[in-house]
This record gives structure tokens, C-alpha cells and sequence, in this order.
């Protein structure tokens, strides 16, 4: 039996007090964000359609025929977002920004426009190393609205847990229209509802995959199978096994393949969008996306031969130190009119057998120090 779903008061009262707590991160940057990145749109134009559409969303109720799992969690979603609504002081504007901004861009706004921002993160799987089983990754973003995280309980394993997965960012600017625009909460909280191990989790995110994208995943579970997951567009799915070492990883805003469908969808998609908006090749846009390349090739191959040693200490090399050694962004400017700068804002190994992870994260802006040395927390190690 699986189990119910979450209390959507509860969670609606959580996400609430977040929202009160920074309002201008939920808000205001997601709109900040694209005007940032293309300062020749205009607010008003950008956003014009974003209420109608999310209204349309809410109505186009997934079958529960040909998604069986569906109907509680529709009646979620929508408890949920009218009590946040109720709780957070929410206008109908508001919550399309919160709930359908991306989307609304992706598929009907301005030019389609969704801007892809800066590349986001890093995520590896090691199933053996002179320390065990190891997940790392590199939390890159702009720092604009940074805030040094509390103690990362969130990360820690449950003792019931037996699938676990970790993402990155991967956007594009315009995407074809998904025949499902219901915002089912597949990977935030149907996925570990409703899957047990990365076969049976790939078979479920797969067959809903019109629900979800703009994300690479990295999943693995207790028997230390892992699968890597990209899915830039919401009418794509391409998932990688990992070789004879067992490792798998995932890159923000790139296909490891540029010749797979998706892969060719993605460049096609990219080059519409700079004829559209009368982009140069060599500008900005492009060098971001050849950046997001390049950090995916870098950590690749870094991958491939630490699979010859495997060690804690390659993997920690690796993702901490500065590019282009390793894949730490330091203020990363890729294009002189590049909008946003990159920093990698933290990082984090668990050491799933030992019960620690190790955390290192930046200090508030302005400042934004690098820490010399991790936090240490610990957890029951994982069995």
C-alpha cells in the first residue's frame, strides 16, 4: 500500500511562512531573473496572458484513466494553492508567478520566452570509494538572493528510504506545448510515492513525462543501482545507465549527447530563439550554453578517471576547486554582457556508509567567502 498524500494544510502553511519570510525570492526574482537576461522585454508584455493561463492549467484535469495515481493528487494541488493563497496574502498574479511563470514563458509567452538563466549545478554518484557510497554536488546560482542555509536535515536518508535522487537545472527558452499542463507534483512528491527503486522509478517518471522537465535527474538506491535522467523538454525522456564503474552523474542545461533526439531538439531550439529575439551567435546566449558544455565535459571525463582510483579526496578535488581545475564557480563571466554571474553557492558529499555529510556553503552577500573548511553533520549510516 502506498501512502497517502501529504496534508496540504500543512505543507501550504510551510511553504507560507517561506514565502513571508523572503517574498522578494519567490516573487519578484523568477521575473528579475528573465528581464536580467533579456533586458529588451518589457515587464507588462512579458506578463500579459501569465493569469489566463494558469487558470487554464488548473482545469486541464489529468485523466485518471491513463493516470491512475493522479486523482488525490489533484485534489492536493489545488487545497494546497488555495490555502497558501489564503495564508501568504497570494493575489491570482502572484500565484501564476509562483506556480506557472516558467511554463507560461516556455510555451506561450512574449517570443516564448523563457530564459534559462545561469547553468545550475552538478550531482555525481559513486557506489564504491575508499570511503563507500558517495553524492556529491555543486549548488551554482546566482547570488542575488543567497542566505546561508540551516542544518541540511532534508538531505539526511530516512530509515524507510530506499530510492534517492538528486537534480539540476536544465531549461530552454521555448519548448513545444506538453499535452498535459496539470502541475502534478511528480518529483517533488509523487515519485517517491510511488517508486521504490531507480526500475520501477524510471518506469514512473517516463510514463508521466508530460508533467515534468527543465531537469536532470540522478536517482540511485539501496542496492547502489543509479540511473542519469535528462530531460530539458517536457516531450522528451532519455535516461543513461551507468558503465562497468557504476557511476552516474548529471550536468544543469546540457544533453551528454548533442546527436540523441533530444540533444538536437535542444540546439534547434536554442537557435530558433536567437532568430526570433535577432540574437548574435557570439553573444551572450551562446557562450552560456557552450559553458554549460564545457562543465558538463569537464566533470565527465574527471569522473571517468577517478573510476580508475575512486577516493573521497579526488571527488572532493573535482567539484571544489576553482575552474577550470575543478568546477567551483568563483563569479564565473562567461560573455562581457553576460547578465547574471555564476558562483557556486555550496556543496555538499554524503558519506552514505559512514553517516556524514560534509557541507560547504558561501557567506550572505555582499561578502560571499568561500569556507576554508566543511561543516560536519551526521546521520545514521545508511544500511
Amino acid at each position: 500500500m502506498k501512502p497517502p498524500t501529504p496534508d496540504p494544510l500543512a505543507d501550504a502553511a510551510r511553504e507560507a511562512h517561506a514565502i513571508r519570510q523572503n517574498r522578494d525570492a519567490f516573487l519578484e526574482a523568477p521575473v528579475f531573473r528573465v528581464l536580467a537576461d533579456a533586458p529588451w522585454l518589457e515587464r507588462r508584455a512579458l506578463l500579459e496572458g501569465l493569469v489566463a493561463f494558469h487558470r487554464e492549467r488548473m482545469a486541464r484535469i489529468p485523466s485518471p484513466t491513463r493516470y491512475p495515481e493522479s486523482s488525490p493528487w489533484v485534489d492536493y494541488v489545488l487545497r494546497c494553492d488555495q490555502e497558501l493563497q489564503r495564508l501568504a496574502g497570494l493575489s491570482d498574479f502572484d500565484l501564476a508567478v509562483l506556480r506557472s511563470l516558467h511554463d507560461y514563458l516556455s510555451f506561450r509567452g512574449v517570443g516564448h520566452v523563457h530564459l534559462a538563466g545561469d547553468e545550475r549545478c552538478r550531482v555525481a554518484f559513486l557506489p564504491h570509494s575508499d570511503h563507500g557510497r558517495l553524492h556529491m554536488k555543486n549548488l551554482d546560482d546566482p547570488p542575488t538572493w543567497w542566505r546561508p542555509e540551516p542544518e541540511p536535515v532534508w538531505l539526511y536518508p530516512r530509515e524507510d528510504q530506499t530510492l534517492f535522487s538528486d537534480g539540476v537545472g536544465s531549461g530552454l527558452h521555448l519548448d513545444e506545448e506538453p499535452p498535459e499542463l496539470f502541475p502534478l507534483p511528480i518529483r517533488s512528491a509523487m515519485l517517491h510515492a510511488y517508486a521504490e527503486d531507480v526500475p520501477s522509478a524510471v518506469e514512473f517518471l517516463d510514463r508521466y513525462r508530460y508533467f515534468w522537465g527543465r531537469a536532470n535527474l540522478l536517482l540511485y538506491d539501496r542496492k547502489g543501482r543509479s540511473v542519469a535522467i535528462e530531460k530539458c523538454s517536457f516531450n522528451f525522456f532519455e535516461s543513461f545507465e551507468p558503465g562497468p564503474d557504476g557511476i552516474s552523474h548529471v550536468s544543469g542545461m546540457t544533453c551528454r549527447n548533442p546527436d540523441s533526439p533530444q540533444g538536437r531538439y535542444q540546439r534547434a531550439q536554442r537557435e530558433k530563439y536567437l532568430r526570433l529575439h535577432r540574437q548574435p551567435l557570439d553573444g551572450p546566449d551562446m557562450a552560456f550554453w557552450n559553458a554549460c558544455r564545457q562543465f558538463e565535459e569537464k566533470l565527465a571525463a574527471g569522473l571517468a578517471t577517478l573510476a580508475l582510483r575512486p577516493t573521497l579526496d579526488g571527488l572532493l578535488q573535482l567539484f571544489l576547486r576553482p575552474w577550470p581545475e575543478g568546477l567551483r564557480k568563483d563569479g564565473l563571466r562567461v560573455h562581457p554582457r553576460q547578465g547574471l554571474i555564476g558562483y557556486t553557492l555550496m556543496s555538499y558529499v554524503s558519506l552514505l556508509d559512514e553517516g556524514r555529510l560534509l557541507r560547504w556553503q558561501r557567506s550572505a552577500p555582499p561578502d560571499l567567502v568561500w569556507p576554508d573548511a566543511p561543516e560536519v553533520f551526521h546521520y545514521p549510516p545508511l544500511r
